[in-house]
Formats: structure tokens, sequence, C-alpha cells
């Protein structure tokens, strides 16, 4: 899983720069011959999500009903981890936070996360969404949808040739995020929009929601 943790960060923008790559700008819709035939398929959540310790991110995919709430295994609390601080420069300090909340299918078909960094949570009021006019500096994220028996070395999400794992910044054509609240520890909100291959298909996301319990860790960064 460490070797996925790597592949996933790939494709972040992390602490040092905020550059925005477009979505493709033409879409195939949803795949309906053959080759994607029960690509997606409805998934569950394993309990019900009005258990007071559930943990999810649910959605409907192509009209599609897909629960992600299982951990991917990943280590240092990966999966719903808000790690913050200050990157210390000898210019002086800037301020970075990274949320990551990534949970799989019950099925094991599919792995779906939340990357954001900056979001500022701990100072934020509630609701909030993205995109939004006047963001925090290099406030972004995006939603990924991995398809976890389509992992190779040459894993790509926005490569022309890639046909599998979908990617929906929270800009622009892509998914609109909103955070509703956060309480005893769970973030909780809802979430729409489309996600892309890099190969051009559609993935149109409705009914979006997500709760999960996110472990703070701080811990500056120290750049020579």
């Amino acid at each position: 899983m460490k070797k996925l943790a790597s592949l996933l960060l790939s494709s972040l923008v992390l602490l040092f720069s905020c550059t925005k790559d477009s979505s493709p700008d033409e879409t195939t819709g949803s795949p309906t011959d053959n080759k994607y035939k029960n690509e997606i398929t409805a998934c569950e959540c394993s309990k019900p999500v009005k258990d007071s310790s559930s943990e999810y991110i649910r959605a409907d995919i192509n009209g599609i009903p897909v629960c992600a709430d299982v951990k991917g295994g990943f280590s240092d609390n990966f999966d719903n981890m808000f790690k913050y601080g200050l990157i210390k420069r000898t210019t002086g300090n800037t301020y970075y936070d990274n949320l990551y909340m990534i949970r799989n299918t019950r099925d094991g078909k599919f792995q779906v996360g939340f990357f954001l960094e900056n979001t500022h949570l701990l100072t934020k009021s509630f609701p909030y969404s993205l995109p939004r006019a006047n963001p925090e500096y290099c406030e972004i994220g995006e939603l990924q949808m991995v398809n976890l028996n389509q992992i190779t070395n040459s894993m790509c999400f926005q490569c022309s040739w890639s046909d599998w794992h979908y990617l929906g910044p929270l800009f622009g054509n892509g998914i609109r995020y909103t955070a509703d609240s956060y309480e005893n520890g769970y973030l909780e909100g809802h979430f729409y929009g489309s996600m892309y291959t890099g190969s051009g298909r559609l993935a149109s996301v409705t009914n979006g929601k997500f709760r999960i319990r996110l472990v703070h860790i701080q811990a500056d960064v120290i750049v020579p």
C-alpha cells in the first residue's frame, strides 16, 4: 500500500507549488460498450451511515450508488490525516496544511479519496465550499477514484492513454465540494460534479456525502 500511496501523491500539487492543470475538454460520456460493462457496480456501506462512528465517502457514480468506507491499509493515519504547521525558510515562515480522506469500497474494487491543501480547517467558519471566490493562498484539492484492479507502475490520472482512474479537481468543470461541519473530530460535507479519466471518459457524481474522523498531526517543515 505504500507504493499506492506514492502513486496517489504523485498527482497532487504539493507544498511548494500550486499550478492547476485543466480537465479534458471533451468527454465521451458514461461507459456504454462491453469494455466498460459493469465497470461501476453498486456497493453499500459496511454499516448504517447513521451509526455515530461511521466514516464514509459515498455518492451516485453514473447513477450507481457507491460507498467507500473501508480504510485502505496505509500507515501513519494517511487515510484520514490533517497535517499542518509551518514551512520554515530563511526568508520567512509560511503556513501549510494537507488533508487526506481516503476509503476503499467494501468489494475492493475502488479507492475513493479527497486530497486538499491549505484548507485552514481550524480557522474556518462552516459551511464553506470549493471552488469559491477569494480562496486561501494555494487552497486547492481534488477527488480521485482509483480502480484497484488496474494498478500499474505507469499509473497516470491525466495521461491521454489512462482509461481507468478518475480525477475531479475542485475547480473548473470538476467537483464542487462543501464542508458542512467539523464537530467532535468528524468532518462532514457533500459534493457533486464530474470526474474524468485521462482518456476523457466522464463519471458523473451526484448525491455525494462524506464523513471522516480526522487525525491531527502538527509538523513543521524545514527548508534549507
